[in-house]
């Protein structure tokens, strides 16, 4: 009887623990191997220039990796360093700087509309335009009023080498700002005044340990879902590359989200199946290492300690 009763037990957990799961595995194979199940299979087969295919076993793969470590002549090579660079500019620049625009709304500083009014238009105009405004503002306006000042030269931040990836940069964290600081301020106001007021109490006096010590540690969820988000959309984020450039950006600046999206407009359907090989390669480094950030970070929740 009760080996009966704790048989029951195990089936009863393993029903629970079953249809907690079976919700997530049917999104993964409805939204994620369905919808790419013609690129898994491409990634495999070889297109001729009269549209046959053909099983190309792992010799995709083999092409893929070898142009991932071409060096800096290669272009996926250079695509991935540029992504890595844009989401480590991200990290270690700009996240900083949200959380302190953020906190300077939250406490509602000095000039704090001011701050609010200028990131916040990119939300409010139409991105269309506010792209045309910035493309013609640093293709004409800019180098007129340098030449005015007696700048002579001044460079089209568009269309110098040197200064597209810098520019394109700076229009992805302008851009960006909007949307950081109305989650991260909506945030902070949804910790209780309580809690600020017992730390003052306690011995928090300055701004700066109020937002080291209380504010980071109960936004940490919100900010830690930022953080897996963005490091799971690494290969994803064309920033602005097509708004700027259309499909014909220097390949000096390519990441791999314009990389991706550039070849499967303008290339050629033979090489499709190069391409397909090169998504699955991508999605099987960074889906282990999203999940290792996301272990790391719940690791590191100081809520939870």
């Amino acid at each position: 009887m009760i080996k009966t009763n704790k048989l029951k037990r195990q089936w009863r957990k393993s029903l629970f623990v079953g249809s907690v799961l079976i919700y997530p595995l049917l999104c993964f194979l409805v939204f994620y191997v369905f919808v790419n199940a013609n690129s898994i299979i491409m990634a495999f087969q070889k297109i001729d220039v009269y549209g046959n295919k053909t099983f190309y076993g792992l010799q995709n793969f083999k092409e893929y990796l070898l142009k991932m470590f071409g060096g800096s002549g290669s272009l996926v090579a250079t695509s991935i360093k540029n992504s890595l660079l844009m989401y480590g500019i991200n990290l270690i620049i700009c996240l900083p700087l949200y959380i302190l625009f953020s906190y300077m709304l939250y406490k509602k500083c000095f000039l704090h509309k001011t701050i609010r009014f200028i990131v916040m238009i990119p939300q409010v105009v139409s991105a269309f335009v506010i792209c045309m405004l910035f493309k013609n503002f640093t293709g004409g306006a800019l180098p007129d009023l340098m030449k005015s000042l007696g700048i002579k030269n001044f460079p089209n931040l568009l269309k110098d080498v040197k200064w597209m990836f810098p520019t394109s940069l700076f229009y992805m964290i302008w851009i960006s700002f909007a949307g950081s600081l109305i989650v991260y301020p909506n945030a902070m106001k949804e910790i209780d005044s309580g809690i600020t007021e017992s730390a003052q109490i306690d011995g928090v006096e300055t701004m700066w340990q109020e937002l080291r010590h209380i504010i980071l540690p109960l936004i940490f969820p919100t900010l830690s879902t930022f953080l897996i988000t963005g490091f799971a959309g690494i290969f994803l984020n064309c920033g602005p590359l097509i708004e700027f450039y259309l499909y014909e950006a220097d390949t000096g600046i390519y990441n791999m989200g314009y990389y991706f999206v550039s070849k499967v407009m303008t290339g050629k359907k033979i090489e499709y199946p190069e391409l397909a090989a090169g998504g699955l390669i991508l999605t099987l480094v960074s889906a282990p290492l999203t999940y290792l950030v996301k272990f790391a970070l719940d690791k590191l929740d100081p809520v939870e300690d």
